[in-house]
């Protein structure tokens, strides 16, 4: 069982410091999570909550981790926060493409349905050749955010005041801690998603994570009823929120364009489709994602504990880094935190 006097401080109150913070609550530990109150990278980015679907034939091995772990997700969490159907649909322009994800879905055990997309009343302005309704839905994220830090305070998790915490190093003690937070912390928990490594350069850490910045749009023209994805051509994704929908393109060759370009780029996509009218119903939004830079990363999840680090990473004896691969594996990430811990010395 866990000793409750091990203190644990999880650094980031986003969606997965959060679900860490509350898996070791409810493991015996205590726990105590602060945040700086900025939207970190689930709840600045573009949401949905995916099944893996409409990556499985370009990005398999991540498919099929969002398919495996997004049921980890309490629907008492999910349920209020889900906007338009609980259903999204695949759709096609051309037959040409069904194939390529028909057999990607049929191998990763992906549950679809192909529908007669002329019943589709939200794609009549461009009605497409072929249509599947799949597994993924919307979610507002401030929702969602708010449900889950109330599940953490009912749980027995500490939710200390808003603070731009700031990690240190102990060169003579191989210990870290944080500014603020004064006394004894038997573990540190990194979970600040794109602002990790400030936290960790902050402090002198090596590292191997890296930055990347994203675009995505909000078009107020539009109002879907379900989440959508066309899956032939550009890869256009409309997803439904309370007021208005968000546009997203995939980046080309894993990077993003100046703002003019996206803008374009998603300006011409929806044209292509009937959804545009007017550029004043379109707003681009950036944000930041942090990811691992090795070239064989686990698509769940990034989890360094640097009591015994990976090559590249300094050795801190009491800081654990965790970068969940989608918001989707959030719990997947927690728990792959937190198991280690329950076994005996790991807090020692």
């Amino acid at each position: 069982m866990p000793d409750p006097r091990k203190k644990i401080l999880v650094i980031g109150a986003g969606l997965c410091g959060l679900a860490i913070a509350v898996s070791a609550a409810r493991r015996g530990f205590d726990v105590a999570c602060v945040g700086d109150g900025r939207c970190g990278a689930s709840l600045a980015n573009f949401g949905q909550l995916h099944s893996g679907a409409v990556l499985a034939p370009v990005l398999p091995d991540v498919a099929q981790a969002c398919w495996q772990h997004r049921n980890d997700w309490p629907d008492e969490l999910l349920h209020p926060a889900r906007v338009g159907e609980p259903r999204g649909y695949a759709l096609f322009t051309t037959a040409e493409a069904v194939d390529r994800y028909r057999t990607a879905w049929q191998h990763l055990g992906i549950d679809v349905e192909e529908v007669n997309p002329d019943r589709l009343a939200f794609a009549a302005a461009c009605p497409p050749a072929a249509a599947f309704r799949i597994p993924d839905f919307s979610v507002d994220l401030d929702i969602l955010h708010a449900c889950l830090t109330a599940l953490a305070r009912d749980s027995g998790v500490s939710l200390l005041p808003r603070c731009r915490a700031k990690l240190r190093q102990n060169p003579e003690t191989g210990l870290a801690t944080v500014d603020d937070y004064g006394g004894r912390r038997d573990l540190i928990v990194l979970a600040a998603g794109a602002d990790i490594p400030n936290l960790l350069a902050q402090a002198g850490v090596a590292h191997t994570l890296g930055q990347r910045r994203i675009a995505w749009g909000r078009h107020a023209g539009t109002r879907p009823t379900a989440l959508t994805y066309w899956l032939d051509g550009d890869l256009l994704a409309i997803s439904p929120d309370r007021s208005d929908a968000r546009i997203g393109l995939p980046s080309i060759n894993g990077e993003y364009g100046p703002n003019e370009v996206e803008y374009a780029r998603m300006r011409m996509a929806l044209t292509r489709r009937g959804l545009h009218s007017s550029d004043a119903e379109l707003r681009l939004q950036w944000g930041t994602v942090c990811e691992p830079s090795t070239a064989r990363a686990d698509p769940t999840s990034f989890v360094a504990n640097l009591r015994d680090p990976p090559p590249g990473w300094s050795r801190v004896l009491n800081l654990f880094v965790a970068v969940p691969g989608k918001w989707t594996t959030a719990w997947h990430c927690a728990e792959r935190v937190v198991s280690p811990l329950e076994e005996e010395g790991q807090l020692s």
